[in-house]
């Protein structure tokens, strides 16, 4: 791997807000390499305008024709990429300085995979850090575990670096996917072609005030979405002899389903939805006394429980 075969590749529909941050960490790289932007058939006419008033011909602009969405859109970078290597960069996050150094190195350490990747901070809107990421244990290199791999997704926006070929091979993204349509390649390309990470800290996710509310959160699809995609991940597991269970309990175990969700939301659930999410409740670990109570008084009373303690839970706020 070297610079020259290596794309940053930009994604973006409708906000310029963030675009130019974005944009100058992949062109500010200590190894420079390519970089353009895909526009998902967007809104704004004037954002193309907008991004060579202040770059020029720095980056390469490509409009897609009609729009394809999020994960399609991916798609539409893996089409038009002309190097072996792509990074997908979302428009409101930005990268180290040493993102393609980090990548570099890592594929020096651990040759011949399919992905490398890195870990990511989460800022704020205004680029401030919000949280660290905790340091994996281990060596500084090391290989995807796939088993972990498969019951949550490693690879946080921006930090991923893959072979361009392989991802085409596999069939590109699932363009119809409604959430997990990273994790979904992510799990395939360490499979077939192996995926190593680096613990330097190289790229930044942005996080947004009211994110929780998008439509997939707010139906109540986010948790079966991901347990489906975990189960999809085990049986791709099993199909290269790797030893892979899908564990509902051990999962929630380690990462309860959050009651203040539930409070924000269970009412306006589907009976289906507010079900299912009830059941997942009882399945997790209390991780302290007032989540054990509310678990006790939903075990006793039932998905009734859940939708009367949101409808009060959102009264008392709106007075509040």
């Amino acid at each position: 791997m070297t610079p020259e075969q290596i794309t940053i590749a930009i994604t973006v529909f409708d906000r310029r807000d963030y675009l130019e941050q974005a944009v100058g960490s992949a062109l500010a790289q200590t190894l420079p390499v390519r970089v353009m932007i895909v526009e998902d058939c967007g809104p704004d006419p004037g954002l193309e305008r907008f991004i060579r008033s202040r770059f020029g011909s720095q980056i390469n602009y490509r409009r897609n024709p009609w729009r394809r969405g999020l994960f399609d859109n991916w798609n539409a970078c893996v089409e038009l990429c002309q190097t072996p290597w792509l990074c997908l960069l979302h428009d409101d996050d930005f990268l180290a300085p040493d993102f393609i150094e980090a990548m570099v190195q890592l594929a020096e350490q651990i040759p011949g995979q399919g992905l490398y990747y890195g870990n990511s901070r989460l800022v704020d809107s205004a680029g401030k850090t919000v949280e660290e990421p905790s340091a994996p244990a281990g060596p500084d290199f090391q290989k995807m575990d796939l088993t972990r791999a498969a019951a949550g997704n490693p690879v946080r926006f921006p930090a991923d670096l893959f072979r361009v070929d392989y991802a085409r091979a596999l069939g590109g993204f699932c363009a119809t996917s409604l959430y997990a349509g990273d994790w979904d390649m992510w799990v395939k390309l360490g499979a077939h072609y192996g995926a190593a990470r680096t613990s330097r800290i190289v790229s930044n996710s942005r996080l947004h005030p009211g994110a929780e509310t998008s439509r997939i959160e707010r139906t109540g699809k986010r948790l079966p979405l991901v347990m489906m995609q975990y189960k999809k991940n085990v049986a791709l597991l099993r199909q290269h002899g790797i030893p892979a269970r899908f564990d509902r309990r051990a999962a929630l175990e380690s990462s309860p389903i959050s009651t203040r969700y539930l409070l924000k939301h269970g009412a306006n659930l589907t009976p289906r939805m507010r079900h299912y999410h009830t059941g997942l409740l009882l399945l997790s670990r209390p991780p302290h006394a007032s989540y054990r109570l509310f678990k006790t008084l939903s075990w006793l009373f039932g998905p009734g429980f859940v939708r009367l303690a949101s409808r009060s839970y959102n009264t008392f706020s709106r007075l509040a």
